[in-house]
């Protein structure tokens, strides 16, 4: 059999890439390269109308904000990642989230499964981790073992009526006697008016997958929890999470030990923020975007910066209405924040790196270009 050949991935500055993938965990090791056919980067890249280095900074981060929610899961069952023996990364694309897995868990424990060959080809290449081919019909996948923890980040947000609860089914039994299983969902609150529990529409950001197999799918935790009592017998312990995924989706988490309690957990769903766009105004350099926490732990402050020095720093105040309807949450009514630093305080080519803090622990990099370049967008 003919191995395929590596997709071929995207160029970036290495200063950039030095400058963004600096602040992650075991930055040295960590693998930036990224497939040119990872739809969950040309899906951003085509957003920002063709800026890579946006694109780059939203995939990288999305990513490392995914690993920082699993990792709190995984800390409350296991007692942290040395004591899972086993994760399945399920649909798992081109590695937005596994790249930071492995950057805590050793290859070996890992395995990847999408419906795209190419994709798990790509990771078992580039991340030396184990990989099981995937397919529409969930009774055609086979698996030569069970698994610890079994991520699924936005599949079941894309999944016909007919697959949902056979798909939750097969990956229950994929499950170790210990096993958590966590996947994300659409809120039925995303839609507006939506008349069922289940709204399903036939398209979504995929170029090859027919819609009735991967369109959009919304769906009430009423229709969740049903699903979950279906798969599982009712023998689970199971927790969901308002938009605990990202901000955006709702996560769920199921626990096949029954014994797990999920009182005991306390979840973070982290913060998040954007840069709307960067101008000139009179004699000052303006910042506008918006910067949310969901869990409303505490202020929020937004920092921008030129390397160690400090050119603004605001606080979100401004309504946004816009993402009150993007997120369905009315908690983020006030989330827009406007920063400026006067003109000429640094060089048109300096980098300019804008981040979402809380307390002194917490922040996030929602934005890293150069200056002229960031004018330009």
């Amino acid at each position: 059999m003919t191995t395929p050949p590596l997709a071929t991935t995207f160029e970036f500055d290495p200063e950039f890439l030095g400058r963004l993938v600096g602040a992650f965990p075991s930055a040295a090791s960590f693998r930036s390269e990224i497939s040119r056919e990872d739809e969950m980067f040309l899906k951003p890249l085509a957003g920002y109308g063709g800026n890579h280095e946006r694109a780059c900074v939203r995939y990288l981060t999305v990513g490392k904000q995914m690993m920082d929610e699993v990792r709190q899961l995984v800390q409350w069952a296991f007692g942290g990642w040395q004591q899972v023996e086993s994760v399945l990364d399920f649909a798992s694309g081109y590695g937005r989230f596994t790249r930071h897995l492995i950057q805590e868990v050793e290859p070996q424990r890992v395995w990847v499964s999408d419906i795209y060959e190419d994709a798990v080809h790509f990771q078992r290449e580039l991340f030396g981790v184990g990989g099981l081919p995937s397919m529409s019909d969930p009774g055609e996948l086979t698996s030569p073992r069970r698994f610890d923890l079994i991520f699924v980040s936005s599949l079941f947000s894309h999944l016909p009526s007919h697959r949902f609860l056979p798909w939750l089914s097969k990956l229950y039994s994929l499950l170790s006697d210990r096993g958590l299983l966590v996947f994300t969902t659409h809120g039925i609150d995303l839609v507006q008016d939506a008349a069922d529990d289940f709204v399903f529409r036939p398209i979504s950001e995929s170029r090859s997958l027919e819609g009735s197999e991967y369109g959009s799918t919304f769906v009430s935790d009423a229709f969740v929890s049903g699903a979950i009592r279906e798969a599982t017998g009712d023998s689970v312990s199971w927790k969901g999470f308002a938009h605990g995924y990202l901000g955006f989706q709702d996560l769920y988490a199921l626990s096949r030990d029954a014994g797990r309690r999920f009182e005991s957990l306390r979840y973070d769903p982290g913060i998040f923020g954007h840069v709307d766009f960067c101008k000139r105004t009179g004699d000052q350099i303006g910042l506008n975007g918006w910067a949310a926490d969901p869990g409303e732990l505490s202020p929020l402050r937004v920092r921008v910066l030129a390397g160690s020095k400090c050119l603004a720093e605001c606080v979100p105040s401004i309504e946004r209405p816009d993402i009150v309807k993007l997120y369905g949450s009315d908690a983020l009514a006030r989330t827009g924040w406007w920063c400026s630093f006067p003109d000429g305080a640094i060089h048109a080519t300096e980098w300019i790196q804008v981040e979402v803090a809380r307390g002194d622990d917490l922040h996030e990099v929602i934005s890293l270009d150069r200056l002229d370049a960031m004018l330009s967008w």
